[in-house]
Parts: structure tokens; sequence; C-alpha cells
């Protein structure tokens, strides 16, 4: 029973092998037929030429496609097999293509992050390098600083046991000038805050010479000045208005070798207030109206005589002045004024005094007159020990037609915070003034060179 199954189940597989092989048979020789109207002209571009047939040759007869197109022969089928072969092959030469490029494409993206990278890398480098050299360097400043200080007390302790006493005052004046200037700084930031500027100068100096009697040129044989000043300036700005005043007071003495009557006498004698006040119009340009107020305090005689030129109260010049005043620069003022009111006066009209000298009609003590004027103001500071003023002024008189011109110029020459030389230049000119019965007006002058204390106060 064993064997007859065993025989049937061989003849089974022997039956499904010879039916398998059959089909095998069937498939292989079997050739696909496709119509040439059937398969799109781009495919058949693509199908090699081996395996084209025609139905005009015989079937085992192979032609190009170049030959087909001349023939105007009809493709009606090809090898399916061997195409889609040369088509997944294509396939995969498109796939390894492309790969190829997305591989190169990824390769250079990744170059170009790598080589920014090293960029920033080198950035970030060269700051901490010069971080690093910054703080070497504020290093070494430190270093040096210190250096500084150590010298300047060992210097400082040489000369306390020297007893240089006079080069240990020379430092440290340098050092409350040091200080001074950084008290400047503290007051200009506080300034920007405030409208109001405020300063003023106190300064007591003298002059003297010694020329013998036997000088080629000859001259007074001693001659000493003594000359005092205060001034001071409060001034205000805000918005489109400013508003300036000054306060000064001259004196100075100086001996007379020449004057019988009296060894001293006043070479130097003013006392003044003036103001103005200006709105602002345009850029730099201003209405302005100001008043000037000048008077002596001390008696001034003539030589060798009892006669006064000049006495408290007598004479007093006011001005009133109306017009535009121009700032192009810092502490430049040019103020123009066609409407200006000018009246001397004078308090003491006794035989001592000669009014005329004034401009004052005989007769009487005061002179008043309508004309125009011309007021320049100017501060130069090139250096900081060199500070330059100057003023002038020119006033015309519509009725009498007088002209008086005043241009007084002053530099200070700073040698430390208490120690100054000042020279001041003052020619001037008025034509009502004929001293002494002359009959034409002459240009005046004085100049002084003097050295002494000073200080300023803000």
């Amino acid at each position: 029973m064993g064997n007859l199954f065993n025989r049937t189940r061989m003849q089974t597989k022997t039956c499904f092998l010879i039916a398998a092989l059959l089909c095998s048979g069937l498939s292989l020789c079997a050739t696909p037929v496709l119509r040439g109207d059937t398969v799109p002209a781009d495919s058949l571009m693509a199908i090699p030429d081996s395996l084209l047939r025609v139905s005009a040759l015989p079937l085992d007869t192979v032609l190009d496609v170049d030959t087909l197109k001349d023939q105007d022969a009809m493709v009606v089928g090809f090898d399916e097999d061997e195409m889609l072969l040369r088509m997944i092959a294509q396939q995969s030469d498109d796939i390894r293509r492309r790969d190829s490029l997305q591989r190169d494409s990824l390769l250079n993206e990744l170059y170009t992050q790598e080589r920014k990278l090293e960029d920033e890398l080198k950035h970030v480098r060269d700051s901490i390098l010069n971080l690093r050299a910054d703080e070497l360097a504020q290093a070494a400043f430190r270093d040096s600083i210190a250096r500084l200080q150590r010298e300047q007390d060992s210097v400082a302790k040489q000369l306390a046991q020297e007893k240089h006493l006079g080069q240990i005052a020379v430092t440290k004046s340098l050092i409350k000038d040091t200080e001074e200037d950084l008290a400047d700084m503290r007051r200009n930031r506080q300034n920007i805050y405030s409208p109001w500027r405020k300063d003023a100068l106190v300064q007591l100096q003298m002059a003297q010479s010694y020329i013998s009697k036997n000088w080629y040129q000859g001259g007074n044989e001693f001659n000493l000045n003594i000359l005092s000043v205060l001034k001071g300036n409060i001034n205000y700005s805000k918005d489109n208005l400013i508003w300036e005043n000054l306060g000064e007071w001259r004196t100075g003495f100086a001996n007379t070798p020449g004057d019988t009557l009296r060894l001293f006498n006043t070479n130097d004698d003013l006392f003044r207030i003036y103001s103005k006040v200006g709105y602002q119009i345009v850029k730099n340009l201003y209405l302005s109206a100001s008043a000037d107020f000048r008077t002596s305090i001390w008696d001034t005689w003539k030589a060798n005589t009892n006669n006064l030129k000049t006495t408290f109260g007598t004479p007093i010049r006011f001005n009133i002045d109306l017009g535009l005043d121009y700032k192009p620069v810092k502490d430049l003022s040019i103020v123009v004024a066609p409407a200006s009111y000018k009246m001397v006066y004078a308090m003491v009209t006794d035989s001592t005094v000669t009014v005329t000298d004034y401009g004052i009609p005989a007769g009487k003590n005061i002179l008043n007159d309508v004309g125009s004027s011309l007021r320049v103001k100017y501060k130069y500071t090139p250096l900081r020990e060199i500070v330059l003023e100057t003023e002038f002024y020119i006033n015309y008189t519509y009725l009498k037609h007088t002209l008086e011109v005043d241009w007084q110029t002053t530099c200070n020459f700073v040698i430390n915070r208490f120690l100054t030389t000042r020279i001041t230049l003052h020619p001037r000119y008025d034509s009502s003034y004929k001293p002494n019965g002359a009959t034409k007006a002459k240009i005046q002058f004085k100049e002084m060179l003097s050295i002494g204390f000073s200080h300023t106060f803000r």
C-alpha cells in the first residue's frame, strides 16, 4: 500500500514538471507583437536597432532606425524583455547620475558651511586676541601710571629733603591747575542744564622801570605802576533769548616824576556797567538793545596844576543802542545800531573842571545827542595760557556830526593759576575833545604792561 502511494506521488510530480517545461517553452518561443501605431514616437527612438522587426522584410532581418525611416517601413514588434532591460539600465544610470549630482551639491554646501564656520572661528579668535591686546595695553598703561606716581613721590620726597620749597610749590601749582581743569569740566557739564553763566576776574598787578639820568633817549628816572581789576559777567541764554551783563572796575596809579605837586596820579580809572538783551529772529542774528554806563571814581589831576581831568561822577557817559546783533562764531558779537542815544554828564562844574574837554557845550553840564553806532566784541583763546579780548566802538551823531572811536585790546599771558602778565593797548579818538584850546582833535593812546596776581572765579 505504501509503495503504491509513493508511485502515485512520483507520477504526479512528473506530470507537473512536464507541464511546467511545456509552459516555459511556449513562453520562450513566443515573440510579443506590438503595432507600430500603438508605440509612442519617443519610445521607438529609445528601442535599440537590433530589436526592431518589420513586416516588409523577413523576420530575421534587422535594420537600423534610419533605414526604417527611409523605407517608411512599419514597425510591428520588438523584443520586450531586451527593451525592458535596456530601459532599466538607462534608469539606473540616470539614478546614479542624479545621486552623484545631489551628492556633489551636498558636499559643496557642506564645504561652504565649513568655510563660513572657519571664518567665524577666525573672527572670534581675532576678537579674543584684540581683547587680550587691549588688556595688555591697559595693564601697561596702569603700570606706567603707577611708575610715574612712584617717581613723582620719590622726587617730592627728595625735594622735601633738600628743602627745595620753590620747586615743590611749582609742582603743587601744576597739580592745582589740573584740579582746576577738572572742576571746569564738571562745571561745563552742569552748565549744560542751566541757562546761566557766571564768572569773575580779580587782578592785582604792578610794573616798574628805571632809566638813568644820562640815558641817551632821556625819560623818567623811576616809574612805578599799580593796577587793580575787578570784572564779572552774568549771562543768560535759553531758547531764542540772550541777556549779557558786565560789571568792571579798574583802578591804576603811577608815580609822576615830572609833576612837582604830587608823587602819584591816577592813570586808569573806570567804573562800568554794560547790559545787552537780544532776541533771535534767524540763525546767528538777534534783535538787540543795549545800555552802557561809565564813570570815574578817583580824582585825576593835570600835571603841575590843581585842575581836574576827572573826578567822581564827572564825566558820566551813557549810551543806549537799538539794532541788530550778529554772532557768526562763538565769542564774537557785531552790533549795528542805527538808533543810538548818547549822553555825557558832568556832576562837578566848578573852575577846577573844564566841561568842554568832554564835548559838553560851555556853560552846560549835559550833552544829549542821537546818532548811530557799531560795536564789535571778540574773545580769542588760541592757547590755554593766552586770552585775548578786544572791543571796538564807533559812534556818530546826526545833529552835531561828531565822531567817537574807541578801541581797547587786552591780552593776558597766564603763567600759572595765580600769576599773569597783562598788556593793554587803548587808542581813542573823539572829534569833540580839543584840550588846552587846540583847534582840532587828535588821536589819544594809552598802553600798559604789568605782571602780578590774577585769578578767575566761576
